[in-house]
C-alpha cells in the first residue's frame, strides 16, 4: 500500500484530521490534473467539490478502492468530471482543448504542461491589482495554504476564520473578473 492508500484507509473511520492528511497528499496531483481547465473554470471550486465528493465516497463502506493509489486515481476522475460539468454549465467549451472535453478520457497529471506566457502575465497582473485584506488573505493562502490550516492563516493576519475565507473568495472573484476582462 502506498502512503496515499494508508491515509485514505485511515480516513474511512470518519476522522476529519485523517481525511485532511489524505487531502494534503493528493492536492498537488489533483490541482495539476485540472491545470488544463484553468481558463474555463474556477479550479479551486472544482477542487473543493471533488474533495467533498471524495469525503462522501470515503464514508461509504460499500465503496471499495483497490489497487495502488486507488483513491488518488478515483479522485482524479472525480475532479475531471467536476471540471467538465463546470465547463459545460458555464458554456466555456471554447476555452478547453477538444481532447480534454472527452468525458471517457483517462485523467492524468501532465508532468510538462505547455507554457502559456500570456496567461502567466495576465495572472501576475491581476494578482498585482489586488488591494487590502483580500490581497493579504489570498497571498497568505497561496504562500502557506499547503502547510497551514485556514484557522492558523486567519490568526496570523488578525482575522476571524470566516472573515479570512470571505476575503479569499473576494480576491479570487476579483482575479477571475480581471482575467475575464483580459480574455484569459
Amino acid at each position: 500500500m502506498t502512503e496515499i492508500d494508508v491515509a485514505f484507509a485511515g480516513a474511512r473511520d470518519g476522522r476529519v484530521e485523517r481525511f485532511a492528511r489524505w487531502m494534503a497528499l493528493v492536492e498537488r496531483p489533483l490541482r495539476a490534473s485540472l491545470r488544463r481547465f484553468a481558463r474555463a473554470v474556477d479550479v479551486e471550486s472544482a477542487m473543493q467539490e471533488a474533495f467533498l465528493r471524495m469525503w462522501i465516497a470515503c464514508r461509504n463502506p460499500e465503496r471499495v478502492f483497490e489497487g495502488d493509489n486507488a483513491s488518488l486515481r478515483f479522485a482524479l476522475r472525480v475532479a475531471r468530471i467536476v471540471a467538465l460539468e463546470e465547463v459545460r454549465r458555464a458554456r466555456h467549451e471554447h476555452l478547453v482543448a477538444l481532447e480534454d472535453l472527452d468525458p471517457s478520457a483517462e485523467p492524468s497529471v501532465d508532468p510538462t504542461p505547455p507554457a502559456d506566457p500570456g496567461l502567466l502575465r495576465a495572472i501576475k497582473d491581476c494578482l498585482g491589482r489586488l488591494r487590502g485584506k483580500p490581497r493579504e488573505a489570498l497571498f497568505a493562502r497561496l504562500s502557506g495554504g499547503h502547510t497551514l490550516a485556514d484557522r492558523d492563516l486567519a490568526t496570523s493576519l488578525g482575522m476571524a476564520v470566516n472573515t479570512f475565507l470571505q476575503n479569499v473568495v473576494r480576491a479570487r472573484r476579483s482575479v477571475a473578473d480581471c482575467l475575464e476582462r483580459k480574455g484569459a
